[in-house]
C-alpha cells in the first residue's frame, strides 16, 4: 500500500492546528511540521500527533519553506496543507484509491474557502455531504490547486507567495488528475487584524517578486487580483494591462479589465472586453490547474450581468438559459438574479 506524508509549514497556529491534524491523523503515514518561529503551543500540539518537527528560519519566501518541508518527506506521496485547513474523514478512501491506482503523478484538489458572502460571483451553497465541515458557514467559493503528488520526482515549489508546483510540473512534462475532492479552508474564522496582516504580507512579497521578475504572469495576476480586492481599480487595471501586453492570447486580462470597467459603470466598454475574450480560440490559462472553460464561464456570467445593466435583457436571458442548461456553477446566482427580476419561471434548464 502506498504511503503518504502530510507536510505543513506553521507559525503560532495553536488555535487551528489540532483540528487540521485530527482530520488527517488516520490518513497520513507521516506528518511533517516545519515551524518558522512559533512562540505559542504549536510545537507541543504537533508532538501529540507524533509529527516530525523541523525548525526553519523564515526568509520571506513561502516556496523555500515548502521545499524544505517536502525534502523531509519519506513516503511515496506528499499532501501539503495549511494549519487552517482540513480533509474530511469521509474522503480518506478517495485519497487512498488514487495513490493505489497511480494513474497520475499529480492530483489537483478543490480548495473550499468558506464564506457567507453571497455576493461573491463564485459563491456556492454548502451541500449536505459537507455540512459538518462548513462549521456554520452558508457557502464557499472554490479554487483548484495542486495539493498532492508523488515524492522524489524533482518537483519544486516556486513563488515567494501563492507558491505552486505548476511551473515545475510543466518543465518535467507531468500530467495531473483534476478532482473535486475538497480541502476545507477556514480563513474567515480568523480575526480582521490577522487577515489584514496576512494580505499586507502577501502584497509585499508579490511586489518584491515583481522587482526581480517583472514578466512572471502568475505574480502579475496575483497583484492584479490583490488590488482589485482592495478596490484600487487603477492599479489593478495596470497589472491586467501588463499581462495583456505580455500575452494577448490569455483570457484573464480581458476578464479583469472588463470587470474593472463594469465597476466603473462603463458597461458598454466592459461588454467589448468580454465579447473579445469569448471570441478568442485559446486553451491557455495562467495557472495550469485552472481550466480555460472555467474562465470563459466567469466571463459569460459577467457579460450577461452587463447586458442587464445596458437594458439588453434578451441577450442576458439567452446567456443565463444556456448556462443553466449546461449546469453552470453560477446557476444559484443566476436563479437569485432572475427571482429578483421576477422572471425566474421563464428560465428553465432544457
Amino acid at each position: 500500500m502506498a504511503s503518504l506524508s502530510v507536510c505543513m509549514i506553521v507559525k503560532n497556529e495553536e488555535q487551528w492546528l489540532p483540528k487540521s491534524l485530527e482530520s488527517i491523523k488516520n490518513l497520513a503515514d507521516e506528518i511533517i511540521i516545519v515551524d518558522t518561529g512559533s512562540t505559542d503551543k504549536t510545537k507541543e500540539i504537533a508532538k501529540t500527533y507524533n509529527a516530525k518537527i523541523f525548525d526553519f528560519k523564515w526568509d520571506d519566501d513561502y516556496a523555500d519553506a515548502r521545499n524544505f518541508s517536502i525534502s523531509k518527506a519519506t513516503s511515496d506521496w506528499i499532501l501539503w496543507l495549511d494549519a487552517d485547513e482540513t480533509v474530511s474523514k469521509k474522503d480518506h478512501n478517495y485519497f487512498k484509491q488514487i495513490m493505489k491506482e497511480e494513474k497520475f503523478p499529480i492530483v489537483v484538489l478543490e480548495q473550499r474557502h468558506y464564506t457567507n458572502d453571497k455576493k461573491n460571483p463564485q459563491f456556492k451553497p454548502v451541500d449536505d455531504r459537507y455540512k459538518k465541515e462548513a462549521m456554520g458557514f452558508e457557502g464557499y467559493y472554490p479554487t483548484l490547486i495542486t495539493r498532492m503528488f508523488k515524492n522524489n520526482m524533482g518537483l519544486k515549489f516556486e513563488g515567494k507567495v501563492h507558491e505552486t508546483i505548476d511551473k515545475s510540473m510543466q518543465k518535467l512534462g507531468l500530467k495531473f488528475l483534476r478532482t473535486d475532492i475538497p480541502i476545507h479552508h477556514y480563513q474567515n474564522f480568523k480575526s480582521d487584524t490577522m487577515t489584514k496582516e496576512k494580505k499586507e504580507k502577501y502584497e509585499k512579497l508579490l511586489k518584491e517578486k515583481e522587482n526581480y521578475d517583472p514578466s512572471d504572469l502568475k505574480n502579475l495576476h496575483d497583484l492584479a487580483v490583490t488590488h482589485l480586492q482592495k478596490n484600487d481599480l487603477k492599479k489593478s487595471f495596470s497589472y491586467f494591462r501588463k499581462i495583456y501586453d505580455l500575452d494577448e492570447g490569455l483570457l484573464e486580462p480581458y476578464l479583469g479589465m472588463g470587470i474593472i470597467w463594469a465597476k466603473r459603470g462603463d458597461y458598454k466598454r466592459a461588454i467589448k472586453f468580454f465579447l473579445t475574450a469569448i471570441s478568442k480560440d485559446t486553451k491557455k490559462s495562467i495557472e495550469l490547474t485552472s481550466p480555460v472553460e472555467t474562465i470563459r464561464e466567469t466571463i459569460l456570467f459577467n457579460l450577461a450581468m452587463c447586458f442587464l445593466r445596458t437594458g439588453e435583457k434578451p441577450k442576458a436571458m439567452q446567456i443565463f438559459k444556456d448556462m443553466i442548461r449546461l449546469g453552470s456553477r453560477f446557476t444559484p446566482q443566476i436563479q437569485d438574479k432572475l427571482k429578483e427580476l421576477g422572471i425566474s419561471s421563464n428560465v428553465k434548464a432544457s
